[in-house]
């Protein structure tokens, strides 16, 4: 996490940011926040039990696919970020989802199997997100090198 931190410092310290830099962090921090928020039905036993977290995290969710479907021209602030996007994914999202499959298996003498099928589908948010990201960042490549020819 230190490392993260440096990282997006010494990104945006070096270069100033534009308004639409600093909106494109914000969506995709949030669409962040909806996948974090997203995991905490894994604690619960039915869907009952927790909707609000699904409407919560799915609205964050797509906010966040929203914008990275909606950024056209990306600076280099923006695309070295949309780089490491999937990084942070993986690092902390997908561990976090695993120990909260294991508090709920605990907490219920065994998992149970709403967790189970809600982690399966967890995981395929998190794999949208990532592929989706990495994709716009091949295409974002690929305008790039296009201008510099």
């Amino acid at each position: 996490m230190n490392s993260y931190i440096q990282y997006l410092t010494i990104i945006i310290g070096s270069q100033k940011l534009s308004g639409g830099d600093v909106i494109l962090f914000v969506c995709i921090l949030i669409g962040s926040l909806g996948l974090t928020i997203l995991a905490l039905p894994i604690l619960e036993t039915s869907t009952s039990d927790s909707l609000a977290f699904f409407t919560l995290g799915g609205i964050g969710f797509f906010i966040g696919m929203i914008a990275i479907f909606i950024i056209r021209n990306p600076s280099a602030n923006a695309r070295s970020f949309i780089k490491f996007v999937p990084y942070f994914v993986l690092l902390f999202h997908f561990p976090a989802s695993l120990v909260l499959l294991w508090i709920s298996s605990v907490r219920h003498d065994g998992v149970p199997e709403f967790a189970l099928d809600y982690t399966f589908v967890y995981w395929m948010f998190l794999l949208v997100f990532v592929v989706t990201i990495k994709s716009m960042d091949r295409v974002h490549q690929r305008q790039f090198e296009k201008v510099q020819d």
